[in-house]
């Protein structure tokens, strides 16, 4: 019996070997993801970025590295008004073999405030939950897609979304010039509640999706301060691929949008609108149209529109916003909404 018994301590042995080093290495590299996120909170001071929590733990060995921020928050001291995210608990989960991709959950949910100044009401977006995937690039620069649940966001009223997908795009480099891409954001939002109804199109927008890409350095500082450096820059932002549906009205649309003088928006976009047919009819049979004024404005639109890839009939027009005004091709539309940055 001796042999045998011998032979089975040899292969336990030549597994606990293996299994001991493999426990140092996890407990090692733990122990290095935790002093790195330490190191990094305290190295974006220099930009004035402001990381803290009231715990932090590495867990999930063997299969996993899981950091764990209890009552985190971050506040960027270079703006004024500084905007601050609130997170009740975070974790961010890897594996061994891929210290790329981090899977990022906050449960509990989160919060984000901007503060009001004189005439700028305070902003606040919220979620009951959130998860995602952090991806480090090869080449430098970062992708963070967040999927979002039960979100609202509060200004002078309240919007709420059911859900939304939001995905952001940090370059490798800063910009250099005004051609440069600074960060690129895409949001698909579903089932938005607005706070009142607009006429026939109603309160409930379906679906609002599009992309924007922010081009040219945004210097620290003052909101208006910033905002007007990056103007005088060259600074634009691109408009890509808008998508809403609400209340029958479809719109897709891509453009460009920059500052004026007055720190105001104005630019220009093309797209498409369907519906319009539902629309007029709506606007009937609301009583804030005349029937023969929608069955005259229904002639002249149907002349206009051509059938779009789905082949339901759309009309391709032109959005401008200039001058403090909005037009939807010659047609004067109103005021455009007032951007308050101080």
């Amino acid at each position: 019996m001796r042999r045998p018994t011998r032979l089975g301590l040899a292969i336990l042995a030549a597994l606990l070997v293996p299994a001991g080093a493999y426990t140092i290495y996890w407990y090692v590299v733990a122990g290095e993801i935790k002093d790195g996120v330490i190191a990094w909170a305290q190295s974006v001071r220099a930009d004035k970025i402001d990381v803290s929590w009231q715990k932090i733990d590495v867990t999930g060995f063997p299969i996993a590295f899981r950091v764990e921020l209890e009552t985190a928050a971050l506040r960027d001291d270079a703006v004024s008004r500084s905007p601050e995210i609130r997170v009740p608990l975070l974790s961010g989960t890897a594996r061994p073999w891929d210290f790329d991709n981090w899977r990022i959950e906050a449960r509990a949910g989160f919060s984000t405030d901007l503060a009001g100044a004189s005439e700028r009401v305070p902003v606040k977006l919220t979620a009951q939950t959130a998860d995602g995937v952090v991806r480090s690039e090869p080449q430098g620069g970062w992708k963070l897609w967040l999927a979002l649940q039960d979100a609202s966001i509060t200004a002078a009223d309240r919007v709420r979304i059911s859900s939304a997908d939001a995905w952001i795009i940090v370059p490798a480099t800063a910009p250099r010039n005004h051609t440069d891409r600074n960060v690129a954001l895409a949001f698909n939002l579903r089932q938005v509640k607005l706070p009142v109804a607009i006429g026939p199109l109603g309160d409930n927008v379906d679906g609002l999706a599009f992309g924007v890409t922010v081009k040219g350095a945004i210097p620290n500082g003052k909101f208006a301060q910033a905002a007007a450096a990056w103007r005088d820059a060259g600074g634009t932002i691109e408009l890509d691929n808008l998508r809403l549906n609400w209340g029958g009205l479809g719109a897709t649309a891509t453009g460009t949008l920059a500052l004026d003088q007055e720190l105001q928006p104005t630019g220009g976009f093309s797209g498409a609108i369907q519906g319009y047919d539902q629309i007029l009819t709506a606007l009937v049979q609301s009583g804030q149209m005349r029937a023969t004024d929608a069955g005259l404005a229904r002639i002249a639109l149907t002349m206009l529109a051509k059938a779009g890839p789905d082949g339901k009939p759309e009309i391709k027009t032109a959005f401008t916003v200039q001058n403090g005004q909005m037009f939807l091709g010659p047609a004067k539309l109103g005021k455009a909404p007032r951007l308050t940055w101080d």
